[in-house]
């Protein structure tokens, strides 16, 4: 293979980091072996073979975001994949991405956070200590610590779900950006 065509696939290599090494080796060879086939069969330079497969960026990043697509379920690998995948996007996703991965991280924290406050209201009510900073207050009602415990419960469900339909919302984006760049 000419030295144009391995240092487009260490290139790709280089954008690929994010992923697992199997799933980037197992990328670089169905790229390598694209290459391959299209210098065989179709009789392309590595220039032409170069320019059809296309910026070894992009391809890089429509590799990241199937790879980012495959399940929906979130890890902190998954998010730094996804900011990687969000510098190689390009200017569309400068506000759609850092929106809809942000506020659903936040709202699933938020999902974590707001029953374990309930909890300390409570435990804080049946001992005897006051927790003046935890409260459910709406207007000029404040909920006793029983019933702040109930609906941090719900209000950190309806967290959770929130959180989640922004997470999907992040893979469905990055999918669809994914199906357009994707040139192989």
């Amino acid at each position: 293979m000419e030295t144009n065509l391995l240092n487009y696939l260490e290139k790709i290599d280089k954008y690929l980091k994010p992923i697992g090494a199997a799933e980037r080796a197992d990328i670089i060879n169905e790229i390598k072996s694209e290459m391959q086939e299209l210098e065989a069969k179709d009789k392309l330079s590595s220039e032409q073979i170069i320019e059809r497969l296309g910026n070894p960026k992009e391809l890089a990043g429509a590799y990241l975001g199937q790879s980012i697509t495959k399940n929906d379920s979130f890890n902190l690998r998954k998010l730094c994949t996804i900011i990687i995948f969000y510098s190689l996007a390009g200017l569309g996703s400068v506000f759609v991405l850092p929106f809809t991965s942000i506020v659903g991280v936040t709202f699933m924290i938020c999902g974590v956070i707001v029953p374990i406050c309930g909890a300390v209201k409570l435990l804080g009510a049946i001992v005897g200590i006051d927790t003046p900073y935890i409260m459910f207050q709406f207007g000029t009602y404040t909920a006793s610590p029983v019933m702040a415990f109930l609906l941090s419960i719900l209000f950190g469900i309806l967290f959770i779900l929130a959180g989640k339909f922004f997470w999907k919302l992040t893979i469905q984006y990055i999918q669809m950006i994914s199906s357009r760049k994707k040139k192989i």
